[in-house]
């Protein structure tokens, strides 16, 4: 009697177990092939994605913006600024920092323009990007060698104006007024290297589901918001704390995309633009990672479209994207 109840518990105690396994088996047979379905769809995403940047890319190629030259030709241009950089010369340790920091916004776009060329398949939207930002840099280059030289001129005069003071003590006060107006113009200069710079600007046409979640696309009939994103690059010479970042969208026919309730920009030299959209952040003269948005009211047309980029009342970047 005694072993027979051991035997049914043990057969109890057996069924027990293998019912908990087939419960355990049952449950990872539901969560594999949960993780298929998510690896299929994020398989799916992806290929989307690649199919809409192919896309980009053949449009780019065809249309004649961007060809296999401007390719060959950027890893040039980029060491053609960097050896011009290299020869600028100036004391003033203000300008010295902001024209190293334009330096090493060139190496980063070295590395990444050598990357590119040696691609098998070429990433003709970045190409386009990069050489846009090579433009960028450019004219900013130019600003400086016009900046330098101006300084050079007159610190040759100044140096002129206090020889001639030691000589002509009665006209001291009227050199020391000169010499304050000339500090003065000095000063003004110097702020020009505080003006904030970017990299990596790169502007998306985005598709917000009714779930919330954001998509890229490159079709102008799927957008409902445009997005901007950008560093700024670290500038001790910058005042710090909060500032507002605007965004301005130029449409195919260079017509400002803007909001219901308009607002417009002074720049430095008086101009008035329409800006698209703005956005408030904490600056404290370091690298800081920024993106501005803007929600598409009405429909928007294919073709390319122009982004800038503003602060302080100065334009720090510009770049382009297209739709179809």
């Amino acid at each position: 009697m005694e072993n027979s109840e051991q035997a049914k518990k043990r057969n109890l105690f057996y069924m027990l177990v293998v019912f908990a396994l087939l419960l355990i088996v049952g449950y990872l047979a539901i969560q594999i092939n949960s993780a298929n379905k998510k690896n299929h769809d994020f398989g799916q995403k992806i290929n989307l994605l690649n199919s809409e940047k192919n896309e980009l890319n053949s449009i780019l190629e065809s249309s004649g913006i961007i060809n296999e030259q401007d390719n060959k030709n950027l890893r040039t241009n980029l060491q053609n600024l960097l050896s011009t950089y290299d020869t600028l010369k100036f004391d003033n340790e203000k300008i010295k920092d902001s024209i190293e920091n334009q330096k090493l916004v060139i190496n980063n776009l070295l590395l990444e323009a050598e990357q590119l060329e040696n691609q098998k398949k070429k990433d003709w939207g970045r190409i386009y990007k990069l050489k846009k930002e090579t433009e960028t840099l450019r004219s900013i280059m130019k600003g400086y060698i016009q900046t330098i030289d101006s300084l050079n001129t007159e610190n040759i005069n100044l140096t002129n104006s206090l020889n001639k003071t030691n000589k002509e003590l009665s006209q001291v006060q009227s050199e020391n007024k000169n010499i304050k107006d000339e500090n003065q113009e000095l000063q003004q200069t110097v702020a020009l290297g505080s003006i904030l710079q970017t990299t990596n600007f790169i502007a998306q046409a985005i598709r917000v589901k009714g779930n919330g979640k954001q998509t890229e696309t490159s079709r102008a009939s799927r957008t409902n918001m445009l997005k901007g994103c950008f560093t700024i690059l670290e500038n001790k010479i910058s005042s710090a704390g909060n500032k507002y970042i605007y965004l301005r969208v130029l449409d195919p026919n260079g017509k400002v995309l803007s909001q219901n309730k308009k607002e417009v920009l002074s720049l430095e030299n008086s101009e008035e633009i329409e800006i698209s959209a703005k956005r408030e952040i904490n600056y404290q003269n370091e690298n800081t990672d920024v993106c501005v948005y803007y929600e598409v009211e009405d429909a928007i047309n294919p073709g390319n479209y122009e982004v800038e980029i503003y602060a302080d009342n100065n334009k720090i970047g510009i770049t382009s994207f297209a739709l179809k």
